[in-house]
């Protein structure tokens, strides 16, 4: 079936290639065929990537994983945890109670923080998401992380996994640790060592292709 209009194809083994085709086509509306140059949206596959980023600083003793993330970022020293319960007509009301303890980096790190995202599941938590415009590109990661910080969570930190904005937050940290914007500290630690010239967060040259 025409599941997808086109893609890169590698296969290693042994540490051989022995598979490397562009196949279809890169624009569904288009016929131009794929190329292996092609640059592809890579979604949150920037997580790892920021995550990365953190365990070397890890490494280099800058930042610890048992770190609370109030160290860095002094807006998460308070959270709240929002719990849903029955006003007097049996409609759901959001009730903030304190977060037993504070988030840290390895909160960030494997989605346990209790932070989550709005776009997806139900709830008044993730609503209060949703209303905060979260991915409004025109913030700061400070301004990002700042308004994380002033909504209720969804959870007690590191009682649930669940997908979240915790890397944002995390970038975040990598920036006041380094004192470096995030591509910067991303392009000096990882992207550029391993020769990922056009791995950004934003397509800049208008004559790759989109």
């Amino acid at each position: 079936g025409r599941k997808i209009p086109g893609a890169v194809v590698l296969v290693a083994r042994h540490g051989k290639v022995v598979l490397y085709e562009a196949v279809g086509r890169i624009d569904p509306a288009g016929s131009a065929p794929m190329t292996k140059d092609a640059i592809f949206r890579i979604y949150s596959m920037t997580k790892p990537i920021t995550t990365l980023t953190a365990m070397m600083l890890v490494e280099e003793g800058k930042l610890m994983l048992t770190d609370p993330v109030s160290k860095y970022i002094p807006s998460f020293a308070r959270m709240q945890v929002g719990v849903e319960k029955p006003d007097a007509s049996g409609k759901p009301v959001l009730e903030n109670m304190p977060a037993r303890r504070q988030i840290t980096i390895q909160d960030l790190m494997r989605h346990t923080s209790g932070i989550t995202y709005g776009f997806f599941g139900s709830g008044l938590v993730k609503a209060a998401y949703t209303e905060a415009n979260l991915g409004d590109t025109s913030r700061s990661n400070l301004e990002v992380a700042d308004r994380v910080a002033a909504l209720p969570l969804a959870y007690q930190p590191g009682s649930t996994w669940d997908y979240s904005h915790s890397t944002d937050v995390l970038g975040r940290v990598v920036e006041v640790v380094t004192g470096k914007p995030l591509l910067q500290a991303m392009k000096e630690r990882v992207l550029d060592p391993l020769g990922l010239a056009d791995t950004a967060f934003y397509v800049t040259d208008a004559s790759k292709h989109k």
